[in-house]
This record gives C-alpha cells, structure tokens and sequence, in this order.
C-alpha cells in the first residue's frame, strides 16, 4: 500500500522520497559496520581485512599486450586505424615508486680463460666479456698500539684510539653494517649474532647490544639539526601525535613534518606545553620576552602573577632546568606553572625565528600555537557530521533532502 501511496505522488515529491530512502540507507550502513566492528572489538575478533578490489583487465581486442608477434615493424601489433585509440595504462599511484637499478660497475680485473677441446687449425676470434659482480665478506682483526707515558708526578697518559671507533672495539665498517642490518633491514639481535658467529667474529650478546644502542650521538645531532633546518626553510608544518610505549613506559610519539622532512620524538606527555618544547628543542637557551606576556594576558592569566613574571622581561636562561628553578623559587605550581612555560617557551620560539610558522593539525588544541589551521583530511570530516546531523533531524530532513534532489 506504502508503495501504490508514493506513485501517487508528484515526480518532486518521490524524488524527494527516494533521496531520503538513500540517505538513510547510507547512515544505517554505517551503523551497522559501527556495531559489527564493536562486536568484533568485544569478542577479540581480527579486525576486517581491507581486501583490495580487483584490478581492471586491459581493453585489448588481440587479447596481448605485447599486440600480434606477426605485425609489420614499427605498427607494434596494431592497425593503423586502431593504434591511436589504444588506452595509456596509467601507472598506480597507491603503489610504492620503485627504485632504479643500479648502474653496472667497471670490472677491476680481468682474468684470460682459454677454451678447451678446440680442434686443430681453429683460428683465435678474440675473446668475449662475461661480467661477473661477487660479494666479498671477510673478516680482520687491526690491533692499534697505544704509547703510555708516565709523568714526573707518577700519572699515566696513554694515548687514545681513533675517534671512528667510538669507544667500541669493532671497526666502523662492522659497526655500520650492524647499524643497518637492524635498523634497516629488521635483522631482529639474536639473528644477527648467530652470522656474526657463523662469519668469525667474536663478539657477545652484550657487546652487541651496546654497539646497537650506545655512542650514537652524532645520529642524535644530526636529528636535531633536521628539525632546526626543516623550521627555518619551511612556512608551515604539519604535525600529529599518537599514543606509543618507550622504553617500557606508555607515552606519546609526535611527528612534525611537511614535504620536505619528517621528524619523530617519544615524550610522555601530549600538552601544548610539551609541543612548544619539541619546536624549541634544537635551541638551548630561552628568554621571557614580551611576546610572552602578551600570551599570558590571552589566557586571563592572574595580575598577581603577571606582576611576579613582569621583572623577568628580556631574561635569558641557560637551560629549560634553569627556568623550572626560577619558577620554583617564585612558587608557580599546577596549571599556573604550565602556561607560564607554555608562554616563555612561546616567546624564546618567536625570538629564534620560528614565529613564522602555519601549523595543520586534526584540529587539537596542544597545537593551536602561532597560526594553527585543520588539514583537509580532518576539515572534511566537520562536513560529514553536518551533514549526518541534518539528515537525522526530522525538521530539517525535506528541505534538504530537497536541495540534494535539485542538486542531483
């Protein structure tokens, strides 16, 4: 009967019918994947596999993609009417670019190999190159003999190995193929003691563990140069944290990056207070400059507290330890402590030319600092609830229902 009503209607009124039928269909979808990813999540069920799709097969009437081995030269298996219709595969883009193949390196030897049951009265024709690339794996062992010296007061000066060894007794050629083996190539440690065995070296399970984890201080340098660069030759930055484990402990991972780099820090809080520090961490010294006060006064910061903080102005400290002490001298505690950070981190930021920058984000607000703008991604999902929200209210639901038909 539902249905033999609706024919009645005019075309307008069962265009409006159907569009509201597809909207709800589409919102009852998604609550029913809601409820069955629930489910899944309650009954400690794997998750849903995300199958891809089929790929599309070629349009190719010969049925090759090579086209018919038997055409003419220079036709490539086509006709000539039909060859200008032939479709370009578009390479996918979801898929990883691939890297290109090294170039073949000039042979450093040559070694002669002569031919063997040549019969007699065969004339020589020269020879013919057969490249052949080999992998060498050898191990040595260097023994450095350090002068000792013993001074007139009875001390000892002994001299010191060289700096590339970092204080290890491996060489650095061992040291970054450990490097790389684990960190590049997921050789878990157990694994990649048992080859350093198989090759001869002697090595323990400890010594190992500190060649992969102790003296990489130029690596950490190198981090925090990354992210001072990226800041200043950038206009923007987009950033994002997650909840991870580091060393043992829960905590967050926060990446800034932008097209040209990427950077990731482990820290155990998610506050603006501790975003402004990681934009501040490749400086060392901070100052309260009046950018500070003018970020305190936005926050409805206590007068009592911006007449303390006022006598600071222009103060450079040395560390961020230095700053805590100030602040603990002046009994700034709780949430009062935090902002007051939060500012003079602000303002030393602005100082060292960081105030430049656009940060994008999900649209959090530990990271509304300077100019602070949602990516797109996180921006469209503001629409969808607009929208899920108009649907589901029934005052609202014709007219726009109407407007989507007109739209259509």
């Amino acid at each position: 009967m539902a249905f033999l009503e609706h024919q009645q209607l005019q075309p307008e009124d069962l265009l409006r019918f159907i569009t509201q039928q597809q909207e709800q269909i589409i919102q009852l979808k998604e609550q029913i994947e809601l409820l069955e990813a629930e489910i899944r999540r309650l009954k400690k069920l794997p998750a849903k596999p995300d199958i891809k799709p089929n790929t599309k097969p070629p349009d190719d009437d010969t049925g090759s993609p090579d086209g018919d081995p038997s055409a003419p030269e220079g036709n490539d298996g086509a006709s000539p009417d039909t060859s200008s219709k032939q479709k370009v595969k578009k390479p996918n883009e979801k898929t990883r670019k691939q890297r290109k193949q090294p170039r073949k390196p000039s042979a450093e030897k040559s070694i002669p190999i002569a031919a063997t049951d040549v019969p007699e009265g065969s004339i020589r024709n020269g020879t013919t190159p057969f490249h052949v690339q080999e992998l060498t794996i050898q191990t040595s062992s260097i023994e450095y003999l350090l002068e000792q010296w013993v001074t007139p007061d009875g001390q000892t000066i002994t001299a010191k190995p060289p700096a590339s060894l970092h204080g290890h007794h491996y060489g650095p050629m061992l040291q970054a193929y450990v490097l790389h083996q684990y960190h590049g190539c997921s050789v878990t440690q157990p694994e990649l003691l048992d080859w350093l065995w198989d090759i001869g070296i002697s090595i323990s399970s400890g010594e190992l563990s500190q060649l992969l984890t102790k003296g990489h201080e130029q690596f950490h340098a190198e981090k925090d140069e990354l992210l001072t660069t990226g800041i200043r030759c950038s206009s923007y930055i987009q950033t994002d944290d997650t909840g991870t484990r580091h060393k043992g402990k829960n905590g967050y991972c926060t990446i800034i990056n932008n097209e040209s780099f990427a950077w990731f820090e482990s820290t155990d809080s998610k506050s603006r207070e501790n975003f402004v520090s990681l934009l501040h961490r490749p400086w060392s010294t901070y100052t309260f400059t009046d950018d500070a006060l003018i970020y305190l006064e936005k926050l409805d910061y206590p007068k009592k507290w911006l007449r303390v903080l006022n006598p600071y102005r222009g103060v450079t400290f040395l560390s961020h330890e230095a700053w805590e002490e100030c602040m603990k001298d002046l009994r700034l505690t709780g949430r009062r402590r935090q902002q007051a950070s939060e500012a003079m981190i602000y303002g030393s930021l602005i100082q060292h030319g960081a105030g430049h920058l656009t940060t994008f984000s999900d649209g959090a607000r530990q990271f509304d600092v300077f100019k602070h703008s949602q990516c797109w991604i996180h921006a469209e999902r503001g629409w969808q609830k607009f929208i899920r929200s108009m649907i589901s209210r029934p005052w609202l639901r014709n007219g726009f229902g109407h407007v989507l038909g007109h739209l259509r």
